[in-house]
């Protein structure tokens, strides 16, 4: 008696550069944008914000979150990485205490909402001269800069991603052909 095996190859086929690059643009643009901005209360209402404001524990001498709304409007790393570029972001990601501790300070001195807080916290650890300009120049009367949402526009996320791609694609092609053509 004969036995007829046969054997079944299965080829998966891989998603095109083209298809990736858009797949991670359209996830960047619209995956980060934080949540609050339709339908939340604003984080100027004075009453509501002395109401969240975070207390210092003296015992754990750490700022400490006093009510839950007190994560509301939060955004994550890849926020802080969107917002104001690669410096918050590994500081948030190497020492995320600190970054708590800076964020629920500056929510309980300035009374206002979390975004608010990550957005100018962000933006102090990315350039603290320029943040500080920004804030005095806001005492004297210039406009509020609205950190927590700086560089959050769909249309310029996709942009930036789509380049970041290309130049990274780019840069790794290059940094290929130099080394393979070393060996």
């Amino acid at each position: 008696q004969q036995h007829n095996t046969t054997t079944t190859t299965t080829t998966m086929t891989r998603p095109s550069p083209l298809a990736l690059t858009l797949l991670l643009c359209v996830q960047v643009a619209f995956g980060f944008i934080p949540g609050n901005k339709i339908g939340a209360r604003p984080s100027n209402n004075s009453r509501h914000a002395l109401q969240m404001a975070p207390k210092f524990n003296k015992s754990t001498q750490k700022w400490e979150i006093t009510d839950a709304t007190d994560t509301e409007g939060a955004y994550g790393p890849v926020g802080s990485l969107i917002r104001q570029g690669p410096v918050p972001f590994f500081k948030r990601v190497t020492d995320a205490d600190l970054y708590e501790q800076m964020v629920l300070k500056y929510m309980a001195n300035d009374k206002c909402g979390r975004a608010e807080a990550q957005g100018n916290m962000d933006a102090y650890l990315a350039n603290p001269s320029d943040w500080a300009y920004q804030k005095n120049a806001e005492k004297n009367g210039a406009a509020k800069y609205d950190y927590a949402n700086a560089n959050t526009d769909p249309g310029q996320l996709v942009l930036t991603g789509t380049w970041a791609v290309f130049v990274t694609s780019l840069l790794g092609r290059v940094i290929y052909i130099f080394v393979t053509e070393k060996m």
